[in-house]
């Protein structure tokens, strides 16, 4: 197996739960506007809802990665977490032109993705 297909074959198992840590946000988001529609919520418990989605749906893919790797999986379930937020991170960007004093929510939302993808890693 040459560098080229090492690469694509490590790759292709982040993508795919990439791809179904985002489904599972969009699930979750699509319940939470639900239970938003039904039950009259602050604006805090949105934010609880949102940051819990964001827990959730890396921990499943820290351990989906994990499953399908056999070492290292806190390492793997790291960096799953870690390109799940650089995706929110630069659709954060495209949208809103820039971070308009959200720094700390985005380190603080930075650091949930990062270590609940590792613990999903890590329990796998």
């Amino acid at each position: 197996m040459d560098q080229s297909e090492r690469q694509r074959s490590s790759a292709m198992p982040i993508l795919v739960d990439l791809v179904a840590m985002y489904i599972i946000t969009g699930l979750l988001l699509i319940l939470l506007a639900a239970l938003l529609g039904r039950v009259d919520m602050s604006d805090a418990a949105v934010s609880i809802g949102i940051i819990a989605t964001y827990i959730v749906s890396c921990f499943a893919g820290g351990f989906l990665i994990g499953k399908k790797k056999k070492k290292k999986k806190y390492l793997w379930g790291l960096c799953v977490g870690a390109f799940y937020f650089a995706v929110l991170l630069l659709g954060n960007l495209a949208v809103n032109r820039g971070l308009d004093g959200q720094l700390v929510h985005m380190l603080t939302t930075a650091v949930l993705c990062i270590l609940s993808g590792m613990a999903g890693g890590m329990l796998s």
